[in-house]
């Protein structure tokens, strides 16, 4: 109750200091194929692209979201599979076109920036622990490999925006709790003075969890200060930073503790007190600026700390410290004249980024810190240089092509020497070609075909985790290269509906993949596959039929297949990628009930997917489908809105995550049962004529 009341002392102490006004973010009708995107580079409407780019707006984002996870918007994004919404030690596990897939923890393979800022390092490794859904306003995916624009380990890009400072002063408060301990507080504060604008935003969350061993904690503020540059462009600061003291990891379990107990903890997890803490803040600086009416320049900077410990379940070397140092520029150049006499545009860029991680690892007594075993510090730099290029040699054609060298040093310095010094480097050059054609064949609608490339070199984390037991790197691993193909349709009838189809192929090398020894199970090593082959098909509907009505649905085909793996005297050909459904449906129906008011219900569909290489464990197929309703109640200072969800609405038992290759079969992870939250903001403003 105190902490309530001083919530909501804080909260008046903004209004009065301010004044604030409420965007609306209740039902979009719209279609979003006027929609402008930056993901290719080059800005550009999302329906010409010759590359399958969806996109999630406000709404999708904001209306009545429980926000304890990213999981449930971005599960609306075509192609996108999302699983491990609920141990928040481990962090969502995000897959396009299978890439990312193998991740045991993080997202790797698919490249993530939030307000024109890398959120993946430069050796592949992200997370989104620092993110929060109550501060995010959009969000769009370029699936498909992307080097090309992109360089190292990307699979697919997923860009992120927050929301801007506003035009005028705001100040918001929003409470919530539900089931399994879910508690929630968020403040919200904003304005503008002549050239300046800012919005500042804090969120305080807590759950005990479903499973036995699975409670979070943490506290997140994000911060934007604004300069409008005259009416040439803008520079921004942007802040953030993270502090999760506790994240538990209740394991995996073996089918048979499943059926038995679907909220227990395995054993080992309780045993040794798995789990992680990590603290994280980041200042970058971004710039927008007008040269001349034919050039254009943005640039960023930034620098970037994590501070990380992991226990995991087993002794031997079973406590991890990990402090990461990571920082970058870049900027590019954009242009628009014509070629030949006709449209041309194009972009040369530059991205140098640096990553240091001092990896520490000693021995876990039972959840207690021991004698240390490991000692390194391990650096990954990165160079890029790269141009997209777009031009229309005829009326209802694009040609659009993308040429990116990357230069990548990678170095680990053994600082443990009582075995030997297993100091070593490591460097890796790539050119990334992709190209594409965007064909108008009729009024809002196109076709298009494009080839890319990808590249994805092991993380540091990866090449560390060394199963021989030494220090140094895995000199057995070896970067991924994977080749795109591509054919699509894209269109638009009237306001009412739009349609998205993508067929593609793409052949993968040395695809590294996930596994466990028993000696230590829980820590994942990697290993190469020699060839495989995807190939798939990703569509999407959205229909508009009445201004408060709207409805999408998508569906992804996955067809993954080893050609040549074979590891510790198995032969794996043409047994199915593990961790990949065949069959993935979502959808979403939402109706707008009154000017404040909205009900939405969320659905997404997996089939069955293997958990390990050989294809003799199943995860089972599921339904889940997500309840949520919003009620704004405005009055003169402002607006006071109810929300609430029921998550699982039909209590189906299935597991949400699935570890790769699992030793001793701990490959499931349930997920909760049916579940309630309820929340209530609060969004004060005084109108300017009012002053």
């Amino acid at each position: 109750m105190f902490r309530s009341f001083l919530f909501m002392l804080v909260l008046q102490v903004l209004w009065i200091a301010t004044g604030t006004t409420q965007s609306d973010t209740l039902l979009t009708t719209g279609l979003d194929s006027a929609v402008i995107v930056r993901t290719t580079r080059l800005p550009v409407p999302a329906i010409r692209a010759p590359y399958s780019i969806h996109q999630l707006q406000e709404a999708d984002w904001q209306n009545g979201r429980q926000h304890l996870s990213l999981a449930p918007a971005l599960s609306q994004l075509p192609g996108l599979l999302i699983l491990n919404p609920n141990n928040f030690a481990q962090d969502l596990r995000l897959s396009v076109r299978g890439f990312g897939a193998r991740s045991a923890f993080g997202i790797r393979g698919i490249q993530i920036w939030v307000d024109g800022l890398p959120e993946t390092t430069p050796d592949g490794q992200g997370q989104v622990d620092n993110l929060d859904g109550g501060i995010l306003n959009q969000a769009s995916l370029l699936s498909g490999p992307a080097s090309g624009m992109y360089g190292n380990a990307a699979g697919g890009v997923i860009q992120l925006q927050t929301e801007a400072p506003p035009e005028s002063a705001m100040a918001e408060a929003r409470l919530s709790a539900g089931s399994y301990g879910f508690q929630r507080y968020t403040l919200k504060g904003g304005g503008r003075s002549g050239a300046y604008s800012w919005l500042a935003y804090g969120a305080h969350t807590r759950q005990e969890g479903y499973r036995e061993h699975s409670r979070v904690e943490n506290t997140l503020l994000n911060g934007r200060l604004r300069r409008q540059l005259g009416d040439r462009g803008q520079v921004e600061l942007l802040l953030n930073y993270v502090n999760s003291p506790i994240a538990q990891d209740p394991g995996g379990l073996p089918a048979e503790a499943l059926s038995e107990d679907r909220r227990q903890a395995w054993g080992r997890n309780l045993l040794y007190n798995a789990g992680e803490s990590v603290e994280q803040g980041r200042a970058g600086l971004t710039l927008d600026y007008a040269l001349t009416e034919d050039w254009q320049l943005e640039a960023y900077g930034f620098a970037l700390f994590r501070d990380f410990s992991n226990l995991l379940p087993f002794e031997g070397g079973g406590a991890v410290d990990l402090f990461r140092q990571f920082s970058g520029l870049g900027g590019r150049l954009r242009h628009s004249g014509t070629l030949l006499g006709q449209p041309w545009r194009q972009v040369w860029g530059v991205d140098a980024q640096a990553q240091r991680d001092q990896r520490e690892r000693f021995d876990n007594l039972e959840g207690e810190q021991g004698d240390l075993v490991f000692n390194q510090d391990e650096v990954f730099r990165s160079l890029g240089l790269y141009t997209v290029q777009e031009w229309q040699p005829v009326n209802r054609i694009w040609l659009t092509a993308a040429l990116r060298y990357d230069a990548n040093y990678l170095s680990a310095e053994d600082a443990f020497l009582s075995d030997g010094n297993d100091s070593g480097d490591r460097s890796y050059q790539n050119f990334s070609p992709s190209a594409g054609i965007s064909y108008d064949y009729a009024s809002g609608h196109h076709t298009y075909f494009n080839y890319s490339y990808s590249f994805e070199t092991p993380t540091l984390s990866e090449l560390s985790a060394n199963p021989g037991g030494a220090q140094g790197f895995n000199e057995d691993l070896q970067p991924q290269q994977a080749h795109n193909y591509e054919a699509g349709l894209k269109g638009q009838f009237a306001s009412k509906l739009a349609y998205r189809i993508a067929a593609f192929y793409i052949q993968l090398e040395q695809e590294r993949l996930p596994y466990e020894l028993s000696d230590s199970p829980g820590r994942v090593f990697y290993r190469n596959a020699g060839r495989s082959r995807r190939q798939g098909v990703e569509s999407w509907l959205q229909w508009s039929p009445f201004s408060n009505w709207k409805g999408r649905l998508s569906y992804t085909f996955s067809d993954f297949v080893y050609q040549e793996y074979e590891a510790s005297g198995l032969v794996f050909d043409d047994n199915i990628l593990p961790g990949i459904p065949r069959h993935l449906w979502s959808g979403m129906i939402a109706w707008q009930y009154l000017p404040k008011g909205s009900v939405t219900l969320e659905g997404r569909y997996l089939s069955e997917l293997f958990a390990d290489d050989s294809n003799t464990a199943t995860a089972p197929a599921f339904l889940e489908l997500n309840l949520r309703a919003t009620y704004g109640i405005p009055f003169k200072w402002g607006e006071l809105q109810t929300f609430g969800g029921l998550n699982n609405l039909l209590d189906a038992r299935y597991v949400s995550n699935v570890r790769l290759n699992a030793f001793g079969g701990r490959f499931f992870e349930a997920a909760p049962g049916r579940n309630v939250y309820l929340g209530l903001q609060v969004a004060l403003r005084r109108d300017e004529d009012s002053r």
